[in-house]
């Protein structure tokens, strides 16, 4: 639910907006801020404006998953943001966006500029000709926000210094302009996680950029790169076929530490059936996160370790009586479907045939107290010692009539199943 907010947007013509910027660029510049652009770093001049000027950056990454929310929310397409730059409706849907964004606590954007009553002009916004903001979206909104409260005591914020770059910007420039800016350079408040892999996903397939050049603009090594690209669209595919929400990352903007640590556990296997169970095991605690309490890594942990795997894939094999099969090759885009059939340790049709449930909590509990059962050594002997002593207590007690045939039934079974225990042992 996106907050209301008391300042109205108005987007000014384009026209209109490039005439008054090219206007003050013409007046005697008191100041310039140097900035990297294209490799290089510029002057760039500083003019004033009015802060009803400048029109946000909705391509901007810091805020791809409130904006995916919304969409969600409203039933919208998935370039409605991306297709109406200078639409009104879109402008102040992002400035309810950045305004929450300003309040952040770990970089309270909103409460710094109320105290201050000022706008530095060493630390300008930063927009291009046209006066679209690359940089400074947030500190827009939050001044914006604070001059409305009250025009009077704020109104030396209703002229912002504003950076210009005076050449011609392609989508590419402006991305690597913003990445430096925004995530190598300013660490008070990174990017949300999710909002990081959707940029990185919109950089790759819209702007057609290499891993390694992302990594560059962004400060990154070109592996971190690939994993939050292969972590979004495991994630986008777990959101379709298991959540039923599709692109609804609210769902799980709180499993950050499943989902990252999911990633490299896959990238540690060679095997694709065992990155496969893993990617598996991550779904299933995804779906289910809400109902294990705040054990959603501890299980995942478990489960996902090296050497849990094989035990792991075949509980939930023997839970849900999956026997192995040969199936056809599959000529989906999914790549977790092309591991079918992929001979490993873990055999690939069962992982495949696991199914991904709701209200599982309680089987994810017993598969993660079997493997714990099995690291400890003394477990059998534990369980045999009180196995004898429940027995012991039984033979003081009463058997209501009602109950015998099950007692005898069940004592019988356990006479069984000791047998081939015993049998065991012996060998």
């Amino acid at each position: 639910m996106l907050e209301e907010t008391s300042y109205t947007i108005n987007v000014v013509d384009i026209a209109k907006r490039k005439k008054i910027i090219k206007e003050n660029l013409k007046k005697k510049i008191s100041h310039k801020e140097t900035f990297k652009i294209k490799d290089k770093f510029k002057p760039c001049p500083i003019i004033w404006l009015d802060i009803s000027i400048p029109i946000y950056h909705l391509n901007n990454g810091r805020t791809r998953s409130a904006q995916k929310s919304y969409i969600i929310e409203n039933g919208h397409k998935d370039n409605y943001f991306q297709k109406q730059l200078e639409n009104n409706q879109q402008q102040r849907i992002q400035h309810k966006i950045l305004y929450k964004l300003s309040q952040d606590p770990t970089a309270n954007i909103y409460k710094v500029f109320k105290q201050k009553k000022e706008f530095a002009e060493n630390a300008p916004l930063l927009l291009d000709s046209n006066g679209m903001m690359i940089n400074g979206n947030r500190r827009l909104a939050a001044i914006r926000e604070i001059y409305k409260s009250d025009v009077k005591k704020y109104e030396r914020l209703k002229r912002v210094p504003c950076a210009i770059i005076e050449e011609h910007l392609d989508d590419k420039t402006v991305k690597e302009i913003e990445n430096f800016l925004q995530v190598i350079k300013e660490n008070k408040q990174d990017y949300d996680w999710i909002s990081l892999c959707i940029e990185v996903k919109d950089e790759k397939e819209r702007l057609g950029l290499s891993f390694k050049q992302i990594g560059v603009n962004m400060g990154k090594t070109e592996t971190e790169i690939e994993r939050f690209y292969n972590l979004i669209k495991i994630i986008d595919d777990c959101l379709v076929k298991d959540h039923k929400r599709k692109g609804d990352y609210d769902r799980i903007k709180d499993q950050m530490q499943l989902w990252k640590n999911t990633e490299e556990r896959a990238q540690r296997h060679k095997k694709l059936a065992e990155k496969e169970a893993i990617y598996k095991i991550a779904k299933i605690i995804s779906v289910n996160s809400g109902t294990l309490g705040d054990r959603d890594y501890k299980f995942a942990s478990a489960l996902q370790k090296k050497t849990n795997l094989n035990e792991t894939v075949n509980f939930l094999a023997k839970h849900h009586n999956i026997k192995p099969q040969k199936i056809a090759a599959s000529k989906s885009d999914d790549p977790l479907d092309k591991l079918q059939g992929i001979k490993s340790g873990i055999d690939a049709s069962i992982v495949h045939q696991i199914p991904i449930k709701k209200n599982y909590s309680e089987v994810i509990q017993r598969c993660f107290d079997n493997i714990a059962e099995k690291s400890d050594q003394s477990a059998a002997l534990n369980y045999s010692v009180q196995a004898l002593g429940k027995i012991e207590s039984m033979e003081s007690m009463r058997y209501p009539q009602i109950h015998r045939p099950q007692i005898k039934k069940n004592l019988k079974d356990l006479v069984k199943k000791s047998t081939i225990i015993i049998a065991k042992i012996k060998n």
